[in-house]
């Protein structure tokens, strides 16, 4: 009896061993949010659950706030994609797939279900240049975002856009508005004054 006591408690430990997942030369830890934590290696962020287990796989997308880490809220986080030269943002669900694509030239972790961006639109006109090719104009909008990657607020725009890889490192658009309330939103003009929205989705 003891015997077989002794092998079972050995199989339950060794069970219980192979399957525990241990992390280890974790560069920074991020706080716990929505049950997940971000982990980093390197340049790369993963996220485990509360278990501990790995979840999101390390990956070099995952953008880091200015507190330095990832924020995962209401169910998504900001990813960014590289085309062109040009940095777009995005976001990932908890599962680590992709929730909105990358087609913002900025954009803000979501808070009360809301995310700002910016998004840029390109016109082509009816005028060619010498080399007889049509003149493309470009421009931005500031937007306000839900979860479902639907406009609720235009927020400013459209403002001239240079859109070249260097023009817009050099001189990137930048979000000039706010949440200050569930429900209300503060946009800086370029006078410096704030305009205030209430939202209604």
């Amino acid at each position: 009896m003891k015997r077989t006591m002794l092998t079972v408690l050995l199989f339950v430990s060794f069970s219980l061993w192979t399957h525990a997942q241990v992390l280890t030369k974790i560069d920074d830890v991020a706080p716990l949010q929505e049950d997940l934590v971000g982990v980093k290696k390197g340049d790369a962020w993963g996220f485990i659950n509360t278990d501990g287990e790995l979840v999101i796989d390390y990956r070099n997308d995952v953008v880091s706030t200015s507190a330095h880490y990832p924020v995962f809220n209401d169910g998504l986080c900001l990813i960014q994609e590289k085309k062109d030269g040009i940095t777009y943002f995005g976001y990932m669900n908890a599962k680590g797939d992709i929730a909105i694509p990358a087609e913002y030239l900025a954009a803000t972790p979501f808070e009360n279900g809301y995310a700002r961006v910016i998004k840029h639109y390109e016109i082509e006109t009816s005028t060619t240049n010498a080399l007889g090719k049509r003149i493309v104009n470009y421009s931005y909008n500031e937007l306000l975002i839900n979860t479902k990657n639907k406009t609720i607020q235009h927020l400013q725009g459209p403002h001239h856009l240079l859109f070249d890889a260097n023009a817009i490192k050099a001189n990137p658009p930048v979000i000039t508005s706010k949440l200050i309330g569930d429900d209300l939103i503060a946009v800086r003009k370029k006078d410096n004054t704030y305009t205030i929205y209430k939202l209604e989705d």
